[in-house]
């Protein structure tokens, strides 16, 4: 690592005239008092070293560092968007932006905190064969070709899960609806059963998920999704010929 060195005067007025703010601006951007810029712009005091860091990451529009709050079932929207922030910060600068950027346009404006949640960790998840594909709107995914497509909150006959999932090759494909039960969950209420009942006879596959479980350890749901993705892409591919087996989990053997 570059050693840390301290800043000219001149150079804290280039890097604020660079980036067009004003002195009183760059004060509130460091959270200090406007008289310390003036000084370290004129030279009557010296900036600290690690002036170089802040502004780097003023340049970068980096947000202030807060610790991540540990997610349980009272967690707000908020709490939900600075973990995903820093899930989709481990993916390295040139990914995240787009990441990001496709994760909002996905999302539903009053999508609750375990929505939230479930869908940051399947926007890179995979089917066994390929990564999946989110997308913004359920009519636009392709009917021919490999692929398993994700959407948030997609009519499936005509109901609408928190997610929905369909793995296709070419003219075989497999539906899945993932639930977050907000109502009573885990209890198997007849409304419940009765959808749950209607798209099995479907063929859908049917997860229901607790808001409290996918906050409290959304890996776990994640991976529970991704299970079963695994299994219809091996159905899929079965039944199009492409593998002479199809991989199930061993409770399903």
């Amino acid at each position: 690592m570059a050693e840390i060195t301290e800043m000219t005067p001149e150079e804290v007025r280039t890097f604020r005239e660079e980036f067009d703010l004003t002195k009183a601006e760059l004060s509130e951007r460091l959270g200090s008092a406007l008289r310390t810029v003036e000084d370290w712009e004129a030279g009557r005091r010296q900036s600290p070293s690690m002036l170089r860091v802040a502004l780097a990451a003023i340049a970068r529009e980096l947000s202030p560092w807060c610790a991540t709050p540990k997610l349980c079932p009272s967690s707000t929207i908020d709490d939900v968007g600075q973990v995903v922030r820093k899930m989709f910060a481990r993916l390295g600068d040139d990914h995240v932006v787009d990441l990001s950027d496709l994760f909002e346009r996905c999302l539903s404006s009053d999508a609750t905190p375990a929505e939230r949640l479930l869908l940051a960790h399947c926007m890179e998840i995979s089917d066994g064969y390929n990564r999946v594909d989110p997308l913004e709107e359920w009519s636009s995914r392709p009917m021919k070709g490999w692929h398993t497509s994700m959407a948030f909150r997609p009519e499936i006959d005509g109901v609408r899960p928190s997610l929905g999932f369909e793995t296709r090759h070419d003219n075989v494909a497999k539906r899945m609806a993932v639930f977050i039960d907000t109502h009573r969950p885990g209890e198997r209420l007849p409304e419940k059963l009765r959808t749950e009942t209607a798209l099995v006879a479907r063929g859908v596959r049917v997860i229901s998920l607790s808001a409290n479980d996918v906050l409290v350890d959304g890996e776990s749901s994640k991976e529970t999704i991704e299970t079963v993705l695994s299994e219809m892409a091996e159905e899929v591919l079965c039944e199009a010929g492409q593998i002479s087996h199809a991989w199930k989990r061993p409770d399903r053997r």
